[in-house]
């Protein structure tokens, strides 16, 4: 995998620096903005049960949240990379106050799918926030190792919202109204945080910029040159493989749940809250002590990732324990975070700042692809036969070890600004 090697540090050097003020300030504003979105997850049901939006209904709104999100991705990743980060988590917190009041305002099936379009299309602020806080390493000269620090701080502020949203949702309010009332004031508040965010050194530069406003769009977009490099294709493969195998495993494991235990509405959300709770976890205390101790070569860590995803899942579908399914669930979140953070380190490692925001956005494009073919293969694998979506997903898992073994290319030429930092 095409994460570099960093030089060991001298003894005078071994000090860790402070975080950057910038990725702390950016963590806060993601925690209250997805805690704010998290709010209203525990009356989503009810409420679609209310309107009479059937499985049909939800598989066809999963699509089209995945299909914009994979439109908007060319537009804001490289707009981000371009004009800056700022404004687009602007556009981000605009476009999900937009679909909250559209949710607010129109009590039907035909308001839950325009309040879909705005987010969907608009708000990448996660990508964005991962791009500024390579960024600020960057200008800082930091290591890998740092790159994994800061994006750790983000993954552990959106796994603690999933706990405190849920939670401040069913202790505060009492209807789906009043959640989604309290998730705009909450919304709101968090782009106050945009207003304190430093402005990297590191940003796109004018000629970028300048060329930007000449380019061609969605074709611009897809001609970048890190999409040219190898370790940039290894990487969107994985994350192609790592969406496919969540997303063909989902259908499954819902009904699963229902038919073994008898899930319901507080199962899901305690369920949630430790799904929450271990993804914080790897974020903030795993995953960057385990990169850098892996250094040049984290293919170990990466197999090692894969091995304990591809060994649960069978374990997790078939047990007859609901403690068992929550012992499993711990490891598979922490070795699914760890993966991640890899996988963002190495894309903040191949590209320079002007591609940065494009690269980390055609990642969640890639995501929003298997979005949309991942839950329909699913469930065409489970009619065909009861066993064959979990099949296909040890499979994914086994592709996504031999992609781990893939010989990495020899590391691109950095530009002077980026390597300066």
């Amino acid at each position: 995998l095409p994460i570099s090697a960093e030089p060991k540090t001298k003894p005078e050097q071994a000090k860790k620096p402070p975080m950057h003020r910038g990725v702390m300030i950016g963590s806060w504003m993601s925690f209250i903005s997805v805690a704010a979105a998290a709010i209203s997850f525990p009356f989503m049901q009810t409420r679609r049960d209310a309107l009479g939006c059937d499985a049909l209904c939800q598989g066809g709104q999963t699509s089209l949240r995945s299909g914009l999100m994979l439109i908007g991705a060319s537009l804001i990743g490289r707009s981000s990379d371009q004009f800056g980060r700022k404004p687009m988590l602007v556009i981000g917190l605009v476009a999900s106050l937009t679909s909250l009041a559209i949710s607010a305002s129109m009590d039907t099936i035909l308001g839950m799918w325009l309040a879909l379009v705005p987010a969907a299309l608009l708000n990448h602020n996660w990508s964005v926030l991962k791009a500024l806080f390579a960024d600020y390493i960057a200008e800082r000269g930091g290591s890998d190792a740092d790159r994994a620090g800061a994006v750790g701080k983000l993954g552990m502020a959106i796994g603690l919202s999933f706990m405190a949203g849920p939670l401040l949702g069913t202790l505060v309010v009492k209807s789906y109204q009043g959640a989604i009332l309290l998730s705009m004031g909450l919304t709101a508040f968090s782009g106050v945080f945009i207003i304190f965010l430093p402005a990297p050194k590191a940003a796109a530069s004018p000629a970028a910029a300048k060329s930007g406003k000449a380019s061609s769009g969605l074709m611009d977009f897809v001609r970048m040159p890190v999409l040219r490099t190898r370790g940039a294709q290894l990487l969107m493969l994985m994350r192609l493989m790592m969406a496919l195998a969540f997303h063909m495993f989902a259908p499954v494991w819902q009904v699963s749940l229902k038919t073994r235990f008898d899930f319901g509405p507080p199962d899901h959300a305690k369920l949630m809250g430790m799904v929450g709770f271990s993804y914080a976890l790897s974020q903030g205390l795993v995953a960057r002590p385990l990169i850098a101790f892996f250094g040049k070569d984290p293919t170990k860590l990466i197999l090692l990732c894969i091995s304990i995803l591809g060994a649960c899942r069978p374990f997790a579908l078939k047990t007859d324990s609901v403690a068992v399914v929550y012992m499993l669930y711990v490891p598979m979140v922490i070795a699914l975070g760890v993966m991640n953070t890899a996988i963002t380190t190495a894309c903040s490692f191949l590209a320079d700042g002007d591609q940065l925001g494009g690269l980390f956005v055609i990642m969640e494009s890639v995501e929003s692809v298997a979005g949309m073919v991942g839950p329909a293969l699913g469930g065409l694998a489970a009619a065909y036969h009861a066993d064959l979506p979990l099949a296909a997903v040890c499979g994914s898992y086994a592709a996504l070890a031999r992609l781990a073994l893939t010989e990495p290319e020899p590391e691109p030429e950095r530009s002077e600004e980026r390597r300066v930092g």
